[in-house]
Protein backbone atom coordinates (compact mmCIF):
# COMPACT_ATOMS: atom_id res chain seq x y z
CA UNK A 1 0.00 0.00 0.00
CA UNK A 2 1.33 3.39 -1.00
CA UNK A 3 1.13 5.96 1.78
CA UNK A 4 0.07 9.52 1.07
CA UNK A 5 0.37 12.69 3.08
CA UNK A 6 -2.65 14.55 4.48
CA UNK A 7 -2.35 17.35 1.87
CA UNK A 8 -2.85 14.66 -0.82
CA UNK A 9 -6.09 13.55 0.86
CA UNK A 10 -7.26 17.16 1.07
CA UNK A 11 -7.12 17.40 -2.74
CA UNK A 12 -9.94 14.84 -3.07
CA UNK A 13 -13.32 16.58 -2.86
CA UNK A 14 -16.00 14.19 -1.61
CA UNK A 15 -19.58 15.19 -0.90
CA UNK A 16 -22.99 13.74 -0.06
CA UNK A 17 -25.82 13.88 -2.57
CA UNK A 18 -29.34 12.50 -2.94
CA UNK A 19 -30.18 10.22 -5.86
CA UNK A 20 -32.97 11.83 -7.91
CA UNK A 21 -33.26 9.09 -10.53
CA UNK A 22 -31.72 5.75 -11.45
CA UNK A 23 -32.16 4.12 -14.84
CA UNK A 24 -30.62 1.01 -16.36
CA UNK A 25 -27.93 1.80 -18.92
CA UNK A 26 -28.60 -0.53 -21.86
CA UNK A 27 -25.21 0.35 -23.45
CA UNK A 28 -23.15 -0.81 -20.46
CA UNK A 29 -21.10 -4.01 -20.90
CA UNK A 30 -21.67 -4.86 -17.23
CA UNK A 31 -25.10 -4.07 -15.72
CA UNK A 32 -25.12 -0.46 -14.51
CA UNK A 33 -27.39 2.43 -13.63
CA UNK A 34 -27.25 6.01 -14.81
CA UNK A 35 -27.77 8.09 -11.67
CA UNK A 36 -28.85 11.71 -11.42
CA UNK A 37 -27.66 13.00 -8.04
CA UNK A 38 -28.41 16.32 -6.31
CA UNK A 39 -25.37 17.71 -4.52
CA UNK A 40 -27.07 20.92 -3.40
CA UNK A 41 -26.39 24.53 -4.34
CA UNK A 42 -22.61 24.24 -4.22
CA UNK A 43 -22.23 21.37 -6.73
CA UNK A 44 -25.64 21.07 -8.40
CA UNK A 45 -27.06 17.99 -10.08
CA UNK A 46 -24.49 15.56 -11.45
CA UNK A 47 -24.66 12.34 -13.45
CA UNK A 48 -22.85 9.09 -12.70
CA UNK A 49 -22.67 5.63 -14.20
CA UNK A 50 -22.49 3.03 -11.43
CA UNK A 51 -22.43 -0.77 -11.34
CA UNK A 52 -24.85 -1.20 -8.45
CA UNK A 53 -27.36 -3.66 -9.88
CA UNK A 54 -26.29 -6.62 -7.72
CA UNK A 55 -27.45 -5.04 -4.46
CA UNK A 56 -29.82 -2.21 -5.41
CA UNK A 57 -32.91 -1.78 -7.55
CA UNK A 58 -33.38 1.51 -9.37
CA UNK A 59 -36.39 2.30 -7.16
CA UNK A 60 -34.42 1.63 -3.96
CA UNK A 61 -31.69 4.07 -5.03
CA UNK A 62 -34.05 7.02 -5.53
CA UNK A 63 -33.98 9.17 -2.39
CA UNK A 64 -30.85 7.48 -1.02
CA UNK A 65 -27.95 9.66 0.02
CA UNK A 66 -24.59 8.61 -1.42
CA UNK A 67 -20.98 9.75 -1.17
CA UNK A 68 -19.10 10.69 -4.33
CA UNK A 69 -15.77 12.10 -5.46
CA UNK A 70 -16.55 15.43 -7.09
CA UNK A 71 -13.24 16.46 -8.65
CA UNK A 72 -12.17 13.57 -10.86
CA UNK A 73 -12.17 14.34 -14.58
CA UNK A 74 -15.42 13.57 -16.39
CA UNK A 75 -15.38 10.10 -17.99
CA UNK A 76 -17.52 8.82 -20.83
CA UNK A 77 -18.81 5.38 -19.78
CA UNK A 78 -21.12 3.40 -22.07
CA UNK A 79 -22.46 6.57 -23.67
CA UNK A 80 -22.89 8.40 -20.34
CA UNK A 81 -20.95 11.45 -19.22
CA UNK A 82 -20.06 10.31 -15.70
CA UNK A 83 -19.35 13.51 -13.77
CA UNK A 84 -18.77 12.04 -10.29
CA UNK A 85 -17.51 8.76 -8.86
CA UNK A 86 -20.01 7.23 -6.45
CA UNK A 87 -18.15 5.44 -3.65
CA UNK A 88 -18.80 1.98 -2.29
CA UNK A 89 -17.13 -0.96 -0.62
CA UNK A 90 -16.18 -3.42 -3.35
CA UNK A 91 -16.49 -7.05 -2.31
CA UNK A 92 -15.60 -10.05 -4.51
CA UNK A 93 -18.91 -11.85 -3.99
CA UNK A 94 -21.23 -9.21 -2.51
CA UNK A 95 -20.59 -6.61 -5.20
CA UNK A 96 -20.64 -2.88 -4.47
CA UNK A 97 -22.09 -1.72 -1.15
CA UNK A 98 -22.67 2.03 -1.21
CA UNK A 99 -21.10 4.41 1.29
CA UNK A 100 -23.96 6.41 2.76
CA UNK A 101 -24.38 8.61 5.85
CA UNK A 102 -26.08 6.96 8.82
CA UNK A 103 -28.01 10.20 9.42
CA UNK A 104 -29.47 12.45 6.73
CA UNK A 105 -27.31 15.50 5.97
CA UNK A 106 -27.66 18.49 3.66
CA UNK A 107 -26.85 17.71 0.04
CA UNK A 108 -23.36 18.97 -0.78
CA UNK A 109 -22.00 18.28 2.71
CA UNK A 110 -18.26 17.65 2.35
CA UNK A 111 -16.58 14.47 3.55
CA UNK A 112 -13.35 14.87 5.46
Amino acid sequence: MTQIEYPDFEKVVMAVGTVLSAETNPKARKPAYVLSIDFGAQYGIRTSSAQLTQNYTADALVGMQVVAVMNFPVRRIAGVESQVLVLGAMHDTQGVVLLTPTLRVEDGTRIG
